[in-house]
């Protein structure tokens, strides 16, 4: 897949635009019959009983109380039901005291009140839900074109996150109407507004799992890898973690007890947890592409296998992780002769470091004579001193080898490795799927979360972006709950 595909791919979504509508249609009908019924709080007979017969509305016909109940605060509340568009009041009269208030219901058949309210609500909701599930399918819908080209990279990982974070977003707006949970612009600024929060408490035991494991990985890393930073990460990102949700507590606390600032701290507690929780959902949509990554077997046949290097011993035979990689391109290549299809052609990648004898492409290429692979069956590719060059260098070699004809290209690493290949062969425009090399399992916590650093540096413009939007969108929420 090129990037020409992949834009090709993003207009084919345009598609979905008329069923946008019509779910705008269907989802606005659902809301405003939703909205026919009010519940109108009586804060002012609490305590007391109320009763249907109790409220009259002017002019008949407008409206109807259709029930009368007590709230678990035992503060009454009667539900008006809309019947045709007119502007009245409504009068509740108990023996010893009484109350008049505005009922207005709208050409829609929504009802409303002179309580806090915005007229039109009821189609902002639609629009956010609408937004919100077609946001969820376009997500979906690039994921699955992208695991159907086997295209994982930082673009599934982006859309994975996404999908996560949007799909809560989704579920939970929509069950706002259906539940009842909101009558009033207001309402829906409370809900929408808790919702990262809500978020983030749902995956604080998952997470504080996956954290403890990763700082363990860590642990051991360094305890047979030594103190570099990346085999420090897990534990650094464990830590910033804990901090984000300390300041998320802090805040949550602040907008309680401050009398001064309460503004300031309620914006700041939902812009937080808007940060929180996406991150989370990003992280959890890179680490589960990393998985399948490591997971998928490419079909056969491959003309060309690469092999990628990683060290040597000090005389210059491959290191247990490099003979792994080797072994597991030449099971490739047995399983693909077995079924039937001609021999790949092996792509040994690596240049000589300073510390090694030879270039780790020779060291493979005799590892691979000795395991009976005849020499002219792989072409060494000894210039390259990282991944990325693995696969730039190595495309050159393949197109050099196919000629006029097509490639077919996997490549062979250990498993936690297998993500950020792909990564590196999508930048060289090389169509190339993984092969995985079993490991220690220590090696995948870090792995994961080196992915996810990866995916925050490599796309660090749109997610930034996106994150500014979803703080806008809360932190408006939050004026207009102040504005209340």
């Amino acid at each position: 897949m090129t990037k020409r595909d992949l834009l090709r791919m993003h207009l084919r979504l345009l598609v979905l635009l008329p069923v946008a509508v019509a779910c705008v249609l269907i989802c606005n009908a659902h809301i405003c019959d939703v909205a026919r019924r009010y519940e109108y709080r009586l804060e002012e007979f609490a305590g007391v009983q109320v009763q249907t017969s109790d409220v009259t509305i002017e002019p008949e016909g407008m409206a109807r109380v259709a029930e009368a109940y007590e709230a678990d605060d035992t503060v009454p509340v009667i539900v008006i039901e809309g019947q045709r568009p007119d502007k009245g009041t409504a009068l509740v009269a108990l023996p010893d005291q009484g109350m008049q208030f505005v009922v207005e219901v709208l050409p829609n058949g929504v009802v409303i009140t002179d309580e806090v309210n915005f007229m039109g609500w009821e189609y902002i909701l639609t629009s956010v839900i609408v937004l919100a599930w077609l946001s969820l399918a376009l997500c979906v819908w690039n994921i699955v074109t992208l695991v159907r080209h086997s295209w994982y990279g930082y673009e599934m990982a982006a859309y994975a996150g996404a999908a996560l974070f949007i799909g809560v977003q989704a579920i939970a707006f929509t069950a706002i109407p259906l539940t009842n949970g909101a009558r009033t612009f207001l309402d829906l600024a409370f809900a929408m507004t808790s919702i990262a929060d809500t978020f983030v408490r749902w995956s604080l035991l998952p997470m504080g799992v996956i954290a403890l494991f990763v700082s363990l990985s860590n642990i051991e890393l360094v305890r047979k890898e030594g103190r570099g930073l990346a085999n420090l990460l897990g534990i650094a990102a464990s830590v910033a973690y804990a901090a984000a949700c300390f300041a998320m507590n802090f805040f949550a606390v602040q907008t309680v007890e401050s009398l001064d600032n309460v503004e300031l701290f309620s914006a700041i507690d939902s812009v937080v947890a808007a940060g929180v929780a996406f991150a989370v959902a990003l992280f959890l949509g890179s680490s589960l592409c990393a998985w399948f990554a490591a997971i998928h077997v490419p079909s056969f046949p491959r003309t060309h296998l690469m092999i990628l290097g990683c060290g040597l011993r000090a005389d210059g035979s491959p290191t247990p992780l490099l003979a792994g990689r080797v072994d597991a391109a030449r099971a490739y290549a047995a399983r693909q002769v077995e079924a039937g299809h001609p021999a790949p052609r092996y792509v040994p990648s690596g240049g000589k470091g300073d510390d090694e004898v030879w270039a780790e492409a020779e060291s493979m290429r005799r590892y691979l004579c000795e395991q009976g692979v005849a020499d002219a069956q792989i072409l060494p590719e000894d210039r390259s001193t990282n991944t990325r060059e693995n696969f730039a260098y190595s495309a050159q070699v393949i197109a050099r080898s196919a000629g006029e004809g097509v490639a077919r290209v996997a490549f062979a690493t250990t498993n936690y490795h297998v993500f950020r290949g792909y990564v590196y062969a999508h930048d060289a425009g090389l169509q190339a799927e993984g092969i995985a090399a079993p490991t220690k399992l220590y090696f995948w916590p870090n792995a994961f979360l080196r992915e996810f650093v990866g995916l925050l540096a490599a796309r660090w413009l749109p997610i930034l972006v996106t994150y500014l939007v979803i703080a806008a969108l809360y932190a408006g929420m939050e004026y207009v709950i102040l504005l209340s």
